[in-house]
């Protein structure tokens, strides 16, 4: 009876046993599907940020760029601004001057 008693305790013991090692198994599949499947989606996630970022830094030359042109262009505007001004000046003083010549000639006459 003693051994009938202990060979059914080691037999369910050993059913327990193996059952749960199967439910182990089980699970220790679905983790790692779930696993992998994480890991593809980190990398895929991964190439977008990467392909985000060289996205970014071109954006950012190309703003440097424009940006390095519009202040040459404001420079220029500037100097053809001065350039202007003295021209106008210029231009009055000789009217100016015309008209003092004109009154010469005049009273010459």
């Amino acid at each position: 009876m003693d051994n009938f008693l202990l060979i059914t305790i080691i037999g369910i013991l050993l059913l327990y046993f193996f059952s749960s090692t199967n439910v182990y198994k089980s699970l220790y599949r679905k983790v790692n599907e779930e696993k992998n499947i994480i890991e593809e989606e980190n990398k895929k996630l991964q190439s977008i940020i990467e392909k985000y970022e060289k996205q970014v830094k071109v954006s950012t030359g190309t703003l440097k760029n424009n940006q390095e042109t519009l202040q040459v262009a404001r420079n220029d505007l500037q100097k053809l601004r001065l350039e202007n001004t003295e021209l106008k000046h210029n231009v009055e003083n000789l009217e100016n001057r015309t008209e003092e010549l004109y009154a010469q000639v005049n009273t010459m006459v």
